[in-house]
């Protein structure tokens, strides 16, 4: 099992859509998108599957719905740091600036 660690902007993230969807989703569906970033943490813990692998060095991305994406980076065998959550409707280039 690997330790998964989240960045201060990742934690940042999280919040700021959980208030967002909060404010327009019903709550079953605000539940299953919290279910949907556990799931995908519970396979980043595991480390059996990897992601999609983005053009920065190894930062991989996965797509928690449609409209949101967990963006991870792989530390070693024991270790993966969650890197930023993210809207998909910004522009990818944004990503790293932000």
């Amino acid at each position: 099992m690997r330790k998964i660690i989240w960045s201060p902007k990742a934690q940042k993230d999280y919040a700021g859509i959980i208030d967002f969807v909060l404010q327009r989703w019903t709550l079953k569906e605000v539940q299953q998108f919290v279910d949907q970033v556990v799931n995908t943490i519970s396979i980043l813990r595991i480390g059996n599957i990897e992601f999609r692998k983005t053009k920065y060095r190894k930062l991989h991305v996965a797509v928690i719905s449609e409209l949101i994406s967990v963006y991870y980076r792989i530390h070693s065998s024991k270790m993966v740091e969650i890197v930023r959550f993210w809207d998909n409707r910004q522009r990818p280039s944004k990503l790293l600036k932000s």
